[in-house]
């Protein structure tokens, strides 16, 4: 029989296939999916978002260089702009992800960066609990559970974009905020299921794996994943 090609779904078989020395590029090329995919979910979302708040909102007109420069401008020449008009129409929708249009690239960064973090915080808590291997291993396992998250962006973002694609929106700003609101309201409950079972579902792959990386029985290896998890769960709960 072959031995499993990823921890997601038979992790004590995988972790011990590789003798608690879980190929670590393997652990990276599921991180860079990760990263990936949660870039591109939200970079898909800020688009929808746009689409679906198409209300107009008068704004300041950023051509414009202002009163000051214009009308009691000491300048000889009349400064560039001051023929345009001092306020434009705008898309509310499009100004909001323009607002949020750094949120994709950035996740590029954080994602890793978590990932580290994560892992670092399984190493020392493993080392308290007089664990031993190597933090890449440690690392590999961290990344692996990281992959279940990938669910939980579905789940919420498949239900948002399902709303926001049928939630009719009257034309004023504020009652399409209002109306928008309520198209996804229930969504934080959904997103609180979807993460309970994602730290599940990870906390397995990370207990398998911790204890063929770090030399635990899984039982303490158990109670260290669930202790960090309900950590975790606390912060995102707060």
């Amino acid at each position: 029989m072959s031995r499993p090609r990823t921890p997601l779904l038979r992790p004590s078989r995988y972790y011990e296939a590789h003798d608690g020395s879980p190929p670590f590029a393997h652990a990276a090329a599921a991180v860079a999916v990760v990263t990936l995919a949660t870039a591109g979910g939200l970079a898909v979302f800020l688009g929808e978002f746009a689409a679906a708040l198409d209300v107009p909102i008068t704004v300041d007109n950023p051509a414009y260089p202002g009163e000051p420069f214009c009308e009691d401008s000491m300048f000889d020449d009349t400064p560039t702009g001051c023929g345009e008009p001092t306020e434009v129409e705008r898309n509310l929708g499009a100004l909001v992800a323009e607002e949020l249009s750094w949120l994709p690239p950035a996740t590029v960064v954080l994602v890793p960066v978590v990932w580290l973090v994560q892992g670092g915080v399984l190493h020392a808590a493993s080392a308290l609990a007089d664990g031993e291997g190597a933090f890449a291993d440690t690392l590999a396992v961290a990344g692996w559970g990281m992959v279940p998250s990938l669910g939980r962006l579905l789940a919420v973002g498949v239900l948002v974009i399902s709303r926001l694609r049928t939630v009719a929106l009257p034309e004023n700003p504020e009652g399409a905020l209002d109306a928008l609101r309520v198209a996804i309201g229930g969504v934080e409950l959904v997103g609180l299921l979807a993460a309970v079972v994602v730290a599940v579902w990870a906390g397995v792959i990370r207990t398998y794996g911790l204890a063929d990386a770090r030399d635990h029985s899984v039982g303490t290896a158990a109670t260290i994943v669930g202790v960090l998890t309900a950590i975790g769960l606390v912060f995102e709960l707060f």
